[in-house]
């Protein structure tokens, strides 16, 4: 098999899979563009993950009412994870696009009131996922083990 190898690369100059990161990406761009977005694929997790979410938010202590644009203009439409200003015209699910985090995660008994909640990326927030953000901070400096 060496052999060859050694002289297939004398005789074409390349390894025939040179570019096969390349065709892995595209062919897993083509596969999720056939198949879909993952709440569509399974509905009911889709249903049990926001039910599971409303829960978090019904049973968070609720000191006041407020809306997620009230955060954003607080907080100078800046995410405060990664302190980069964040773009008001990119949607959802884009990972740039504003998201609300909760500096104390609802999962962790955290309060849904507007002294618990900060303008974030969707992707920023999305990496902390339900760390505090003292573990959050250290677990990017590689400080801390993440779970």
């Amino acid at each position: 098999m060496r052999e060859w190898s050694q002289a297939y690369k004398a005789k074409h100059g390349v390894w025939p899979h040179h570019r096969y990161p390349e065709s892995q990406r595209a062919a897993s761009l083509r596969r999720r563009q056939k198949r879909g977005h993952w709440r569509k694929l399974y509905p009911e997790r889709a249903a049990a993950y926001d039910a599971r979410r409303r829960s978090l938010v019904a049973q968070a202590r609720t000191d006041e009412a407020f809306a997620p644009i009230d955060v954003h203009v607080r907080d100078g439409w800046t995410c405060q994870l990664c302190h980069e200003p964040i773009d008001q015209s990119i949607v959802w699910p884009h990972p740039k696009s504003p998201s609300i985090d909760h500096v104390i995660p609802l999962s962790r008994g955290g309060a849904h009131a507007l002294s618990n909640v900060q303008s974030a990326h969707l992707g920023c927030n999305s990496s902390k996922c339900d760390k505090d953000m003292i573990n959050a901070v250290l677990a990017l400096a590689g400080l801390v083990a993440t779970r």
